[in-house]
């Protein structure tokens, strides 16, 4: 086993109901000398590399987008995004590397209201690792 992390608690839904905890890998990004370490939601069903929250969109304002695209959210509805490159690494919560990710494709929206609270972590990684999930952990093997 390379590394393992606590799955993240996801609260409750608008009638009350405890919602599933959620699995997390913890990365760090570094952009022109500048660091941003955290965890990430596992999400198998965003096919790119990373989705960008507010910290991640902060920590790339003034680099130059490599391009765009666009994500379909569920109903169709279209999401702009400026796209960027960084590199990444797998670390433990101690900031400890456990493994290169080389540089990552991260997806910003141009919409502020379509930024996430958290980091999602998507399928373009997820593929690079083999992991096991049980509900209460996230062994990366």
């Amino acid at each position: 086993m390379k590394a393992s992390y606590r799955y993240a608690e996801d609260g409750y839904d608008v009638a009350g109901r405890k919602l599933p905890d959620v699995p997390v890998l913890w990365l760090e990004l570094a952009v022109n000398g500048r660091r941003l370490r955290g965890p990430c939601l596992v999400d198998t069903g965003f096919d790119g590399s990373l989705y960008a929250n507010e910290d991640l969109a902060l920590l790339l304002e003034g680099c130059e987008p490599i391009g765009r695209a666009t994500l379909y959210a569920v109903g169709e509805r279209s999401i702009e995004c400026e796209l960027f490159e960084t590199k990444a690494r797998l670390v433990t919560e101690a900031s400890q590397e456990v493994l290169g990710l080389g540089e990552l494709l991260i997806y910003v929206p141009t919409s502020p209201d379509d930024l996430s609270h958290e980091v999602i972590v998507g399928r373009e990684v997820l593929n690079k690792l083999t992991l096991k999930l049980d509900g209460r952990m996230v062994e990366v093997l």
